[in-house]
């Protein structure tokens, strides 16, 4: 498993730290951070390693800002574009997340929201993932499509398009603080009903797999 830690090198300089190199994934975040310097180095002593240097006022976890409830409308739909932009670069070269872990994600600036975790990465073939070993479903604050929640033999095929689920969910738990899985989508969503965000949320929930989408943006 591919490991990633996040050091604060002073006041404003920040550090993404693989043990693994994954040039692929980050290309995805350094696509993100814009004019914030960043900058990719290789490690001079562990040619497995690799970091990701960027500047920054703050980088907290997606938890701190749900827990505090700090994602209101506006800032949800900053998360999804930001997390679609990552998967959208990450589908140039045929690879993509499967879910999201809200643990798995960072937010910059409080604008910026990147998932640093490689881990959730596999290969898209005719636009589907393709899973070849067990792999868990149990984590408290991820977000799985339902055709991934249903698995129950390997290999199985999944259309990519469980990424944009996966993400719907996170918005809606982030939002709300409720999982899909204890109420209705609609029923969730009638705080912002008619919203532009009601739509894209709606759309990215299809249970239709080939029928999602992000029509936000």
């Amino acid at each position: 498993m591919t490991k990633i830690t996040i050091n604060k090198l002073s006041e404003y300089k920040y550090q993404l730290y693989l043990f693994k190199e994954n040039n692929v994934f980050l290309e995805s975040a350094f696509s993100l951070l814009g004019d914030s310097g960043a900058s990719i180095t290789k490690s001079a002593t562990n040619k497995y390693s690799i970091s990701l240097d960027f500047c920054a006022h703050s980088v907290k976890p997606l938890s701190y800002y749900q827990e505090h409830g700090l994602i209101d409308y506006h800032l949800a739909i900053s998360m999804m574009h930001s997390l679609y932009k990552q998967q959208s670069i990450l589908e140039k070269y045929n690879c993509g997340f499967y879910c999201l872990d809200m643990d798995d994600i960072i937010v910059i600036d409080s604008s910026v929201f990147i998932c640093i975790n490689p881990s959730l990465i596999k290969d898209i073939r005719d636009k589907h993932f393709t899973f070849y070993s067990p792999f868990s479903r149990a984590s408290k604050h991820g977000f799985f499509s339902p055709e991934i929640m249903e698995l129950n033999f390997i290999p199985a095929s999944i259309h990519c398009n469980c990424f944009y689920y996966s993400l719907g969910a996170l918005a809606v738990y982030c939002l709300f603080g409720k999982k899909l899985d204890k109420a209705s989508v609609s029923d969730l969503l009638k705080p912002i009903a008619q919203t532009k965000l009601y739509w894209m949320l709606l759309k990215s929930l299809s249970i239709d797999c080939e029928r999602r989408a992000l029509i936000y943006f």
